[in-house]
């Protein structure tokens, strides 16, 4: 047989083929970054530009993680405060007088402001592709223009080329496009820097070659814009340059260029006639006569609807508005006021102010800090364009115009992109981080320690967010980082819920984690929308048990769970939230409420350290002692066993029942202290209240009893059966989990006293009995129920990656 050589077929298969996704999505990318140079060619084409775009990423883009990076975009300071902005606008449209067109430009600006964000955070995985189809579109449109400027200005118009004959005007074919050209020399001086070899000469050649198109197109607002930029970014470095030399170098530099930007658009302004005698009350080298009597007319109608204004883009139905021009060829007060704040003042009132203005100043004091944090090659270019955009509206540029906003908002994007790649690769992340949500410290140290540790073990870091209280140093000393957050507790008050979700979407916001573990019915409705609020990356909810919701029969309880019920539908929709149950009941529920089976897994409750819990060579003393260790609340089916300590009394059973746990005030289900004391004296139980010795206590016991209403997997009964104890229980959701009628203890049914009392009794007096069953139950627990099985399966689960069965144990007290 001929010998064949393999080695070129097997080099070819070990090629993985690229997806389909993959390539589409570069191309809207590349779509994307293009949109902006194309509207050399019209508003038309832009608008062809992003469209192809947005189709082709939302066919192949991560629209799970776009959501959360634009959730946790709208949750910043600067969100908010654009979301309020657009509330203020429609309720001016509402009110306009000209309502069709207002709200017709307040729907469009929305959409294109929604549209390319989403767009940016739906190409980022291929942005650097669209950063350089920016570049390569904005270098073609310039040296388009240069050579048609210096060799046949016609080729600038189609029309023109067409018709000889027709008059072509150089100043009006190129005036709009400045709008482009100073986003994209910022662009181009950036790029070179970012470059070596050809490309930066190519970058730094175009970005010169910009001035003399400005020149010819008369972009008096495009060059302030740029004096505008050069002042905010000189500021910036001088703050952050130490020489004094070299700041005295920048200053110089700067202050050159401005003298430059003004005499250059004094000579343009100054050439502008009078206008029927009006008196000027600014210089005319700096501010236009045209101008300054729009300015002037805009002012004299501000108070005609001091509030909410005439409408946004309703300047050109102002009384007056056609008739101030007079006998000027140009008539723009139609158009716009020519100043973004004095449009907003006359047409969005003093309501659009007051959202506006600190916008504009926050987002300069947010860019001005960006650049002292994060250096000026990183933070330069968005603080640029924005002092641009904001300073060329102030003298030209209508607030609505959507060439012009849309153009600002593409430029942008792509900057922040840039910015976001360069933080990303000069400070990559290091270690995961966890967020632990739960109610209070305690109970992180009661339930979740072992999950915590097992996190510090891997190498995360681990937030654990709750109301701090004795735990909370010793915590803090074993390494986790605790938070205090207000979690109300006792029912899902609405101002207290509500405060506890903006602390937590505060946290989230600041963290950034990579999953957030929360703990309890009440953590996972509160923590998980605090998290869409901000864009949270991923959620790992462990319902533990559906509380005193779920199982009482009152009027509120029932309102409250039909809310907690359609809010976990809603979570069921997205894909971020996980679900971890104790019990199959609980399983069966989360599914019949929307959990697909993907994001849902059985996780039989939180462990218990078999080390510290164990069994004890016991006598059986007299007398017998049984315990019941839990908080004291009716749910835990504290008056079944007080009715069955009654019954047990009556037929002469002289038993000790132990009580062990405290009341909880805050838990509308609880006992109060008066009750528990009246029992103690009548002597049917003894209240020992919370113990931190529960393991001594549990190996001096005989039988434990835990009637519960309802419960995810009790750790009670845990520790219980792992201190090998002969356990007495309902037959209830999550008891059943552990308890197994008749193997290691009994079942009895719900709220049945008598039921209870005769299980109590039975297993009291067969001593042998209660020995096979305290020796089964210890066997379940080593098995199936040990921290190490259970920590290593929850870890699994919200990390999504597999860990080590065997968890590191380490002291929790110093």
């Amino acid at each position: 047989m001929a010998d064949f050589n393999l080695e070129p077929l097997i080099m070819q298969q070990s090629v993985p083929a690229r997806h389909w996704r993959d390539t589409v999505l570069g191309l809207a990318a590349i779509l994307f970054g293009l949109s902006a140079p194309l509207f050399f060619f019209g508003r038309t084409a832009l608008g062809i530009g992003l469209g192809l775009s947005l189709i082709a990423a939302l066919a192949s883009a991560d629209h799970g993680e776009a959501w959360r990076k634009m959730r946790a975009d709208i949750a910043t300071p600067i969100g908010l405060l654009v979301c309020a902005a657009l509330a203020a606008f429609f309720v001016s449209a509402a009110c306009s007088i000209m309502p069709g067109k207002s709200l017709e430009t307040w729907t469009g600006r929305f959409a294109m402001m929604a549209g390319i964000w989403y767009l940016m955070r739906l190409i980022e995985p291929k942005a650097r592709l669209a950063w350089d189809a920016c570049i390569y579109g904005a270098v073609a449109v310039v040296g388009y223009c240069m050579f048609s400027i210096l060799v046949y200005p016609e080729l600038l118009s189609l029309k023109a080329l067409r018709e000889p004959d027709f008059a072509f005007d150089i100043t009006r074919r190129l005036k709009p496009l400045g709008s482009f050209l100073i986003f994209g020399a910022m662009m181009l001086v950036i790029d070179a820097i970012d470059h070596k070899g050809l490309r930066r000469y190519v970058s730094v050649l175009a970005a010169i070659c910009i001035l003399p198109i400005l020149e010819v197109s008369h972009g008096r607002a495009n060059v302030a814009a740029m004096m505008a930029a050069a002042c905010a970014v000189g500021f910036c470095a001088v703050l952050l340059i130490k020489s004094r030399v070299l700041k005295i170098g920048v200053l110089v530099g700067v202050a050159g260029i401005c003298v430059i930007a003004l005499t250059w658009l004094s000579g343009v302004t100054s050439n502008s006639s009078s206008l029927m005698g009006f008196d000027t009350y600014l210089p005319t080298w700096l501010v236009d006569i045209h101008r300054q009597m729009i300015w002037k007319f805009a002012f004299s109608h501000v108070f005609d609807h001091p509030l909410i204004g005439y409408g946004i883009n309703a300047s050109p139905w102002v009384p007056g508005a056609d008739e101030m021009a007079g006998t000027s060829s140009q008539s723009v007060l139609p158009g716009h006021p020519h100043s973004w704040f004095m449009e907003i003042w006359l047409e969005v009132g003093l309501v659009g102010l007051a959202v506006v203005v600190p916008l504009v100043l926050l987002i300069a004091k947010t860019a001005i800090t960006d650049v002292y944090c994060n250096g000026l090659r990183a933070a330069a270019l968005p603080l640029m364009m924005l002092a641009a955009y904001w300073f060329a509206g102030l003298f030209n540029y209508s607030f609505w115009t959507s060439w012009w906003f849309g153009v600002f908002l593409l430029s942008l994007s792509l900057a922040l992109l840039r910015r976001e790649a360069l933080l990303a690769t000069r400070n990559p992340k290091s270690r995961r981080k966890t967020m632990i949500v739960c109610a209070e410290d305690w109970s992180f140290v009661s339930h979740r320690i072992g999950l915590g540790r097992a996190a510090l073990v891997r190498g995360d870091e681990v937030v654990v967010a709750c109301n701090t209280g004795a735990a909370t140093e010793a915590l803090r000393a074993e390494g986790f980082r605790v938070v205090n957050i207000p979690i109300a507790r006792g029912g899902l008050s609405p101002l207290k819920s509500l405060k506890t979700v903006k602390a937590l979407a505060c946290l989230i916001r600041r963290e950034n984690p990579d999953v957030i573990v929360n703990v309890a019915i009440q953590c996972v409705v509160l923590s998980v929308c605090a998290g869409m609020l901000v864009g949270a990356r991923r959620s790992v909810n462990m319902v533990t048990g559906l509380g005193f919701l779920f199982v009482s029969g009152g009027a509120k309880a029932k309102v409250v769970r039909a809310i907690v019920s359609m809010i976990l539908r809603v979570y069921a929709r997205f894909g971020s939230v996980h679900i971890i149950v104790q019990n199959q009941d609980d399983l069966a529920l989360m599914k019949g409420l929307g959990f697909k089976e993907n994001r849902i897994s059985l996780v039989r409750g939180s462990g218990v350290d078999i080390s510290a819990y164990t069994p004890s060579d016991k006598v059986p003393g007299h007398p017998k002692t049984a315990i019941f260790v839990a908080r004291m609340l009716w749910s835990k089916g504290l008056a079944e066993l007080i009715e069955a300590a009654r019954m047990l009394k009556s037929r002469g059973r002289d038993y000790r029942i132990l009580l062990v746990g405290d009341v909880d005030p805050a838990n509308p289900d609880s006992a109060n202290e008066a009750d528990l004391v009246s029992w103690q004296k009548d002597g049917l139980v003894e209240w020992l209240g919370k113990r931190s010795d529960v393991a001594s206590l549990l190996r001096d016991a005989d039988l434990a009893v835990l009637p519960s209403w309802r419960e995810g997997l009790p750790k009670a009964l845990l520790e219980t059966a792992a201190c090998g104890l002969a356990m007495v229980a309902t037959d209830v959701p999550g008891c059943r989990e552990i308890v197994r009628d008749q193997e290691n203890g009994i079942l009895v049914p719900l709220r049945d006293a008598n039921a209870l009392a005769n299980a109590i009794e039975t297993l009291m007096e067969d001593d042998a009995k209660r020995a096979e069953f305290g020796k089964a139950a210890r066997k379940l627990v080593e098995n199936e129920l040990c921290d190490g099985v259970i920590i290593a399966k929850t870890l699994a689960v919200v990390t999504g990656e597999p860990m080590p069965p065997r968890v590191q144990k380490l002291p929790f007290f110093a």
